[in-house]
């Protein structure tokens, strides 16, 4: 698995855990019962969730974008060296 389709699994996670702690909050208001200790228990093992899978995709997202700075640097920089080289 590389690290393009590993970030848009945890984008793809963290979007769906988004949407699960709204479902889960909004359904809590409407019952009354957003204050109870499972519910709390609940939407902080969300929340880590969607921290966790958020920072996950921004950080392999950032390690892609720098990688492909890197390859389209890398041409650019061996035709200066076939130049040096010539001279």
């Amino acid at each position: 698995m590389n690290d393009g389709f590993r970030m848009r699994l945890y984008a793809l996670t963290c979007v769906a855990c988004i949407a699960w702690l709204v479902q889960s909050v909004s359904q809590d208001i409407k019952d009354g019962a957003l204050a109870t200790a499972p519910s709390i228990i609940l939407i902080v093992c969300i929340s880590v969730a969607i921290l966790y899978t958020g920072f996950s995709a921004v950080q392999l997202w950032l390690k892609e974008g720098k990688r492909s700075d890197e390859e389209t640097e890398e041409p650019s920089t061996s035709d200066t060296d076939d130049h040096t080289k010539e001279q």
